[in-house]
């Protein structure tokens, strides 16, 4: 492996991070727990075993379980669109096996009331699995283990067996629900992500920078479809001739320096009015999110430290950090003023985008104010014009 050029990556180990931002999608519009991906993840690889999965296959079901909903935040509810955009990003992804179209059909159920209407065997088994797992965690939230709320659940498995879903999964299902030692353990992540890892095989793959790039900007326009970001700071970092290496990276990181937006919940993003002083506080705090997310990904050290890093200004008045000009490297100011440049040439809901020279003229008035380098702004003036 030439450690200039490429890095290893685990796709769950990954994906298993990432998840921690979208369950806070699936918190927001199922009304369920923190945790939904990994405890659907957890129960469907119950079930691969008791199918006898191939560990190939039951590596894909995983990233397949901690990816379905990915396409939930843009979409905002549920939908035959929301399950299409989730299939387009996992054709992104590294999988193992081929399996087409899980994602596009985790919803369906076996008498045809789903999405598309397939029944049955039309299903891939794959979807048939995590659409049983996911409608138990969706209705009922299988974190809560009082009395009534398992009741109801087994209640749900055994009047729906062979309606919506497989009486197969059903069975195995209430088999394991018998032990309160499941129950017990869907309440705690270290329980889940215990059996999880000891479930899994390592399938760690080397990949250049350049196909992780085509990985991580699935998350480039989630926030917003406007965004410029990475075509933006591409331009200004062959301007300033950083190495292969250094230059994706920088990518990388601005690919997913929004992703801490997922705790953020839609109406406060959405809100044309000023924000009150909680809500800010609310969003001031996405960028300790990037690296809560990112921090535990394999070879993501660097990467999760630009990230937390974003929002920073040189005079110590940005956030979460409060950190100065002396912990600011040229890069966290690069990436920082492209964030900036690319917020004000986007449309928001509050105002309509600014044009190059309004946007720069913006930019020197925070340089002026000590919040960002004039020597920067000066580049991408002439960079971007």
């Amino acid at each position: 492996m030439d450690k200039k050029t490429q890095i290893v990556f685990n796709l769950n180990n990954f994906l298993l991070s990432i998840s921690n931002a979208i369950d806070y999608t699936s918190k927001e519009y199922f009304n369920i727990s923190l945790g939904h991906s990994k405890r659907v993840a957890y129960i469907s690889l119950k079930i691969a075993n008791e199918l006898n999965f191939s560990n190939e296959q039951k590596f894909d079901l995983c990233a397949y379980c901690l990816s379905a909903n990915i396409g939930l935040y843009e979409r905002k509810k549920l939908s035959k669109e929301s399950c299409e955009l989730s299939q387009e990003y996992a054709n992104r992804l590294p999988f193992l096996t081929q399996n087409n179209d899980i994602l596009k059909y985790s919803h369906e159920r076996i008498d045809g009331s789903g999405f598309y209407g397939l029944k049955n065997e039309k299903i891939p088994l794959f979807s048939q699995i995590i659409s049983f797992v996911s409608s138990l965690d969706i209705n009922f939230d299988l974190s809560n283990n009082s009395i009534e709320n398992i009741n109801n659940i087994k209640e749900f498995c055994e009047k729906n067996s062979n309606i919506l879903f497989k009486e197969e999964f059903s069975n195995h299902f209430l088999s394991y629900s018998k032990s309160s030692s499941f129950w017990l353990d869907l309440q705690n992540e270290n329980e889940i992500l215990f059996y999880i890892f000891s479930n899994l095989l390592d399938y760690s793959k080397v990949l250049s920078y350049d196909e992780l790039l085509e990985i991580t900007s699935i998350f480039e326009k989630i926030e917003s479809k406007d965004t410029k970001l990475l075509i933006i700071l591409e331009k200004v970092i062959d301007y300033y001739a950083f190495e292969y290496k250094d230059k994706m990276s920088l990518l990388i990181t601005a690919s997913l320096s929004k992703i801490g937006k997922f705790i953020i919940p839609s109406n406060i993003l959405n809100k044309k009015d000023k924000l009150d002083e909680e809500e800010y506080e609310l969003v001031k705090a996405y960028p300790y999110y990037n690296r809560k997310f990112l921090c535990n990904i394999i070879g993501f050290n660097d990467i999760s430290i630009w990230a937390s890093k974003v929002q920073e200004r040189i005079d110590g008045s940005g956030y979460p950090y409060l950190y100065e000009a002396k912990d600011l490297s040229l890069k966290d100011r690069i990436l920082q003023c492209a964030i900036i440049y690319d917020a004000l040439i986007s449309k928001k809901v509050y105002r309509n985008e600014y044009s190059h020279e309004k946007a720069i003229e913006i930019m020197y008035e925070m340089a002026k104010n000590n919040k960002i380098d004039e020597s920067i702004v000066k580049d991408f003036e002439n960079t971007l014009e």
